[in-house]
């Protein structure tokens, strides 16, 4: 029994915050992407789904929103911080704007390290092995255009000694 009341307080609440959020999005879609840590193209596809479809998307049995603060010690700073709601505020959005762009930074290092690892792997990928090829054929040609122009000179030079010497090739 007590398990069907937390359910039902669960879509209770993922029906509110997706309702919430649709409100956000065409109300000030800027902010509204920021709170809630979206893309354009989230925002685009939040914008447009029926209240419907919210409905049936909130029956879920697990929670569709999450708890921004990452750690205990920002939920303490922000329970000890002074009584003024206009300083809370802040403090709370300076931490979630630290969050978010640890989180970026985390998975900027994350991508980094799969394309390293996919590089190790693989090899480097097809476009650089086609121009590491086309530099070594650029100067293979390079080297043979200047050995031939060697050879033209050395050929010159012993034509014109073999003139001066009164000799005929």
């Amino acid at each position: 029994m007590q398990t069907d009341h937390l359910l039902d307080d669960i879509r209770e609440v993922n029906l509110s915050y997706l309702l919430l959020m649709q409100r956000l999005i065409n109300t000030d879609r800027e902010a509204a992407m920021f709170r809630l840590k979206i893309d354009d193209e989230m925002a685009d596809l939040l914008s447009r789904i029926p209240v419907s479809e919210l409905a049936r998307l909130a029956r879920c049995n697990q929670l569709l929103c999450h708890f921004s603060l990452s750690d205990a010690d920002q939920l303490h700073s922000l329970i000890r911080a002074t009584g003024d709601d206009s300083m809370r505020q802040v403090h709370a959005a300076i931490l979630l704007g630290s969050n978010e762009r640890r989180a970026a930074n985390d998975r900027r290092q994350e991508e980094r390290r799969q394309g390293d690892r996919r590089i190790h792997d693989q090899g480097p990928p097809e476009g650089i092995e086609r121009r590491q090829g086309e530099r070594r054929a650029e100067g293979d040609r390079r080297q043979a255009q200047r050995r031939a122009a060697d050879r033209n000179e050395d050929g010159e030079q012993t034509g014109e000694g073999r003139k001066a010497d009164g000799r005929n090739g």
